[in-house]
């Protein structure tokens, strides 16, 4: 039944309006307003070498297809009119019997007056005008269903000569089921405007479906666009390593990008909805191959600045190691619309698909939540898909797993941002840190932002998050937006209010763990931020070296029920005497003769912490 009911999305869809914009302008062809017989069009029929290609059979990344290259002499075949002062050039490519056709241009400079269109024989299916804000080395334009597409040029310049090439041909092939794109996403996936998607109507218009080339081979993937500290809307986008592990420059700059490519509701449309795209990016880093060696993140930079008609959203970021407690990810399973698959239990470290927890793992461990519309997993083309915290910040982006609609219970991995922010040895081609904070502040976690000036949101980082009793804190605001007043508020700290862009540093005087909290105000509105636990101040300890006894302070009071043990450095308990208490400190002696290190480990409520001590006499 699921067939049938696209074999008969299929066959309307030719009877479609066009859905898909590029950056286009929105003209007619100069074709359209003469009548039939007064124009022709020079028909070629395409021999299809690879009719029997070999796909892979690989889930991650899906192939969508593959590319036949063309006759460098092709639009040599194409014919002129001249008609309303306008130089009319037409021609119609047919690959028999293929389902839907692309074309991928080189040389690609419009001039002025000159306007580029695709379109199906019947006309129901338009992409362009396509002009000189197009132009590069490179350009790629979306399908036109069906096995036939017209290209025609208009210009008014004097001119027997093309400023483009046509360089190859994509093919989008059928799958397993029915086909591979739209319609083909399992039966469990949830739409990302059913109701699980409510809470993250922002983030989903930072994420986009991927077409990508590598080589002969075009696949499905997922990436979406990342914030940096500028807020300046730089078009980075952050996707897997593995989409695309071999492709070159030339590949990158015929990638194309869907925005907006999701159902309007919560069930599967019988037509694809309108959507936009942008061709071409190029590669800024990515990790090292292998997912014993890296976290498979891959951060390109689109070749033109997302419009603001796209309505994008730049996602925020999490770079710490912490484990979110629950969350989502939004992709395009299959290059089917944009789904969300819901995450409740917290992430596992761990090592790419072992279920073994390690602390140290390059990736996350996720397991899929059955919600109210679904059991939305992950699958093909779901590839370099964002995993966001509670807070609407990435975590992580997809390399892989086992998870399907089959196989309910099965975990995913995805490459941790935290593990592809700065990796060991890497300089700006291997890692996140230098695109994402170009400040330089040391930021831990950034907020996303769809760049409308009128809203403001509320970060900060800081130059450390554990510190001595009595030690100082130096905090960083990375706020953006149209900013009129601050509020700092510093559970344990000296002052513990400041109303400064950036305030001054702030002393800890008491041992545990501190709430740091900050309001951002504008004429139109505010934000808050508040980080539970922010800050750990740590008790000190002296004399070292000593003669084995020392003083632990603890600022204001003593922590309750608190246990003191201490140890040689062969691992042998020592034991020790509580030679002096008072309100707010401990004194200790070591029983032992021996000479040389001891550690001593504090433990209460809100305190684990161990120091290294000398008796040196």
């Amino acid at each position: 039944m699921r067939n049938l009911k696209y074999l008969i999305v299929l066959a309307v869809l030719l009877l479609s309006t066009n859905l898909m914009s590029q950056i286009s302008l929105p003209q007619q062809p100069a074709s359209f307003s003469i009548k039939e017989k007064d124009i022709s069009t020079p028909i070629i029929y395409i021999y299809n070498t690879l009719a029997d290609y070999q796909l892979s059979d690989k889930e991650y990344p899906k192939q969508a297809g593959y590319i036949i290259e063309a006759d460098k002499n092709i639009t040599e075949s194409g014919k002129w009119t001249f008609s309303n002062n306008i130089n009319i050039w037409t021609l119609e490519l047919v690959v028999k019997d293929e389902r839907s056709i692309n074309l991928y241009f080189s040389d690609f400079e419009l001039e002025d007056s000159d306007r580029l269109y695709l379109y199906s024989p019947d006309k129901t299916v338009l992409h362009g005008a396509f002009s000189k804000i197009n132009n590069g080395k490179y350009f790629a334009t979306d399908f036109i269903p069906g096995d036939r597409i017209i290209i025609e040029f208009n210009t008014k310049r004097k001119t027997n000569n093309l400023p483009f090439t046509i360089s190859d041909i994509g093919i989008l092939v059928n799958g397993d089921s029915w086909q591979r794109g739209f319609g083909d996403a399992g039966n469990c996936e949830v739409h990302v405007n059913c109701i699980e998607g409510e809470d993250w109507q922002k983030e989903k218009n930072g994420v986009v479906r991927i077409l990508l080339r590598d080589g002969t081979g075009t696949f499905w993937c997922t990436g979406s666009l990342v914030n940096n500290t500028k807020n300046n809307g730089a078009p980075y986008l952050l996707t897997a390593n593995h989409c695309g592990e071999t492709a070159d420059s030339a590949d990158y700059s015929k990638w194309i990008f869907y925005f907006n490519y999701e159902s309007e509701d919560c069930s599967q449309p019988l037509f694809q909805p309108e959507y936009q795209s942008l061709s071409g990016a190029q590669l800024l880093a990515k990790s090292r191959s292998g997912t014993s060696f890296g976290s498979d993140f891959k951060l390109l930079k689109l070749n033109n600045t997302v419009p603001d008609s796209y309505e994008p959203y730049y996602n925020g970021w999490d770079r710490t190691s912490n484990s979110s407690p629950s969350g989502v990810t939004i992709h395009h399973p299959q290059g089917d619309l944009k789904m969300i698959s819901t995450y409740e239990s917290p992430l596992v470290s761990t090592d790419y698909y072992s279920t073994t927890p390690n602390p140290d793992g390059l990736y996350w461990m996720v397991y899929w939540a059955e919600t109210t519309n679904g059991h939305g997993v992950t699958e093909g083309g779901s590839s370099g898909s964002p995993l966001f915290n509670p807070d609407g910040y990435i975590v992580g982006t997809l390399t892989g797993g086992s998870a399907s609609c089959e196989l309910l219970e099965n975990p995913d991995f995805y490459g941790k941002l935290n593990s592809s922010w700065q990796p060991a040895n890497s300089d700006s081609s291997g890692q996140l840190s230098y695109w994402l904070d170009p400040k330089n502040s040391g930021a831990q976690r950034l907020a996303g932002t769809n760049l409308d000036s009128t809203n403001v949101y509320a970060n900060f980082t800081s130059d450390k998050q554990s510190v001595l009793l009595g030690n100082k804190v130096l905090f960083t605001n990375t706020s953006f937006g149209n900013i009129t007043s601050y509020q700092w508020f510093f559970e344990g700290g000296e002052p513990t209010t400041s109303t400064e862009e950036d305030p001054e540093e702030i002393t800890y005087n008491s041992a545990g763990q501190f709430d740091v909290r900050l309001i951002v105000s504008s004429a139109s509105g505010s934000d808050t931020t508040e980080a539970i636990d922010y800050i750990t101040v740590l008790p000190s300890i002296a004399p070292v070296p000593g003669n084995g006894t020392v003083v632990i302070a603890f600022g204001d009071e003593l922590p309750e029920n608190i246990k003191i043990t201490a140890f040689s450095t062969s691992g042998q308990e020592v034991p020790v005497t509580i030679s002096a208490k008072g309100d707010n400190y401990i004194e200790i002696s070591l029983i032992s003769e021996a000479l040389g290190f001891y550690f001593i480990h504090l433990e209460s409520e809100n305190l684990s912490n161990t120091y290294k001590v000398v008796k040196a006499y």
